[in-house]
């Protein structure tokens, strides 16, 4: 399995700050998610299309040679540049991923295409285990945009949200950051974990 980091998006609402390299305990969140993932993957990769932002975190960069179509044309480039069978994948925006919620995901990789967890009544498509033999319905179905519209055409296993709240308590795996008021909110978050 490698990981797969979605490092996309125009940050409009961000006032066009590149949300992978904001900070949380003085680090960029793509260098926390990196080092979260990396001992629970063969490799780490990151989709984004200004790579040279990149190239110092000594990972692999894939470009998805189309701007502009979202988070499904960057698991669409990820799952064709892995040599893994799998990848976990996560935004960049998202830096308090709980290992544990990594190692639960992945454990039901046999029971789906896609493994899939479920958070207070909604999936969560960017915190997500996605096989090889997702790619026909990906390419079937880029041009609707929206990740989960290939969900469908392939085997879905939705980890519930018990089986979450296990690995996740707090769901903090699934807190994301588009506007200055959630980075406010994630950093209160932080340190109310009692990290420094």
């Amino acid at each position: 399995m490698d990981a797969l980091i979605l490092s996309g998006g125009g940050s409009r609402r961000m006032g066009g700050l590149v949300k992978a390299l904001l900070t949380l305990r003085g680090r960029p969140f793509i260098e926390l998610i990196i080092e979260i993932l990396a001992p629970l993957v063969e490799s780490v990769i990151v989709s984004t299309n200004e790579p040279d932002l990149y190239r110092r975190l000594g990972v692999r960069i894939v470009t998805d040679g189309e701007e502009g179509r979202g988070p499904l044309m960057g698991i669409r480039t990820g799952l064709q540049a892995s040599d893994a069978d799998a990848c976990f994948v996560v935004a960049a925006d998202a830096p308090l991923l709980q290992p544990a919620l990594v190692r639960a995901i992945s454990a039901r990789a046999r029971d789906g295409d896609a493994v899939v967890p479920l958070w207070r009544g909604e999936i969560e498509p960017l915190c997500a285990l996605y096989s090889r033999r997702c790619l026909p319905a990906i390419e079937r179905t880029l041009d609707r945009g929206r990740v989960v519209s290939f969900f469908p055409l392939v085997r879905v296993c939705y980890v519930s949200e018990d089986m979450v709240r296990a690995a996740d308590p707090e769901g903090l795996s699934f807190i994301n950051v588009n506007t200055p008021e959630d980075l406010e909110r994630l950093r209160a978050i932080d340190e109310g974990n009692g990290r420094p």
